[in-house]
């Protein structure tokens, strides 16, 4: 907890931008010209105070040294006209060539803002010790952080809003009622389906915002609300991943299906999905997952799909499928990734291959840049979490893409990408 316990110190207040610019009454002279100061804002654009003091940005560029961009608390001499004739007067009077040199200067972008919501839980953390339950969203936080450094170095104008959702319905209730979600552009969170229904009830449909929901696998409010973009993988798609891949590879050899006790529903989805390529499979409840009772259920060869996310159950399962004589290639579901129980040993020698969306890939430059960034800020290792974060923040607000998603009927978007991974000499790869 190291690395939750050192951010959460330098994380006792939430920060947010505001919204209103501080300028300061006193007015200055020079040359016969009135200016009126103002000190830049978290959030502000050159766009937001050439409105906010009723001047182009042109006489803002003009009067200013201004490098390439703006910078939080950098002061402005904002020139103020006795009257729009005079203002008029100085904008006929620029050349074209220093209108094209003020335009190369500064390019102005729009602000981006973007509300997080998480359980922080601020008010149960101790000083010494960090509340179990805020650890997910600290390290989400992070990782958002982490990608709000490399945006803005890349010159976008993002303003960040956190919020605390506590894993209280009636907290997200008091958010969403609250109106200070309608200005927001992205929208992160809650984590909890229940709780992000509540978000869509109101801004599902919203077309000028993008709903985004981190780790829930819940499929409901993506069904139902346009703006909403689901990032964890749902059963049916990992179902799919697995269906495409066996045909591609293993399409003549036997394919079998195995679930627990009244668990079938699972099995016979997967069947139906490859009915529909004239694939026929075998599916199979297993009542004991003793190797003497399975025995019978296995030949020589197969392909095993175990659509089951039961620790227990799957444990014990590839334990037994391991101590057999048979060969036997099997695919299971993201949630393995998870399990700290499973032998790895087994996992190599099964070839045992899930779903994984998440997977830190020491081939990728983005993964090698990126976990350079964390360790040179935080000097520690990355955690799951921040590495979704960071991945989420530069998809959606840069041009790098990560997720692959597919439009839901009457609703909104899905991630399907999560390449197949097992194990090799120890280490989660993807499957070549």
């Amino acid at each position: 907890m190291g690395i939750i316990r050192k951010i959460f110190f330098t994380f006792s207040v939430l920060f947010a931008c505001s919204l209103s610019a501080q300028t300061v009454s006193d007015t200055v002279v020079f040359d016969g010209d009135t200016y009126v100061k103002h000190i830049v804002q978290a959030g502000e654009s050159l766009k937001s105070i050439s409105k906010l003091h009723k001047v182009r940005t042109a006489d803002i560029l003009e009067n200013n040294e201004i490098q390439k961009r703006l910078y939080y608390h950098q002061l402005l001499y904002i020139p103020v006209y006795e009257n729009q004739q005079k203002s008029k007067d100085k904008e006929s009077h620029l050349s074209v060539q220093k209108k094209i040199e003020l335009a190369a200067k500064f390019k102005d972008t729009s602000k981006l803002n973007i509300a997080l919501l998480m359980p922080y839980s601020l008010v149960k953390n101790k000083v010494l010790k960090v509340y179990k339950d805020s650890d997910v969203a600290l390290s989400f936080h992070i990782g958002v952080e982490l990608a709000l450094d490399s945006l803005r170095k890349q010159g976008k104008d993002i303003c960040l809003y956190a919020f605390d959702t506590n894993k209280d319905a009636l907290k997200v209730h008091q958010i969403v009622s609250s109106k200070v979600l309608d200005n927001m552009d992205i929208i992160i969170g809650p984590l909890y389906a229940n709780n992000f229904s509540i978000l869509c009830k109101k801004y599902g449909n919203d077309n000028t915002k993008i709903l985004i929901s981190p780790l829930s696998k819940n499929t409901k409010n993506v069904k139902n609300y346009q703006a909403v973009y689901q990032l964890s993988l749902s059963f049916q798609i990992q179902a799919n991943i697995i269906k495409e891949h066996v045909l591609k590879y293993h399409k003549d050899e036997r394919v079998i299906i195995l679930n627990e006790s009244k668990q079938e529903g699972k099995s016979m989805y997967i069947k139906d999905l490859f009915s529909k390529d004239e694939k026929i499979v075998e599916t199979f409840t297993v009542e004991s997952t003793k190797i003497d009772v399975i025995r019978k259920i296995f030949k020589e060869k197969q392909v095993v799909i175990i659509p089951s996310e039961s620790q227990a159950f799957v444990s014990k399962l590839l334990g037994s499928i391991g101590g057999m004589d048979s060969t036997s290639l099997v695919f299971g579901l993201y949630d393995w990734k998870k399990y700290d129980n499973l032998d790895v040993d087994n996992l190599m020698f099964l070839d045992v291959k899930f779903p994984d969306a998440y997977s830190f890939n020491n081939a990728s430059d983005h993964d090698i840049s990126f976990l350079r960034l964390f360790e040179q800020k935080y000097n520690t290792n990355q955690t799951k979490h921040t590495y979704i974060a960071y991945n989420s923040m530069m998809h959606f607000c840069s041009d790098f893409s990560y997720f692959k998603f597919q439009s839901v009927t009457n609703g909104g978007k899905i991630n399907t990408y999560a390449p197949l991974h097992h194990y090799v000499d120890y280490e989660l790869v993807p499957v070549e």
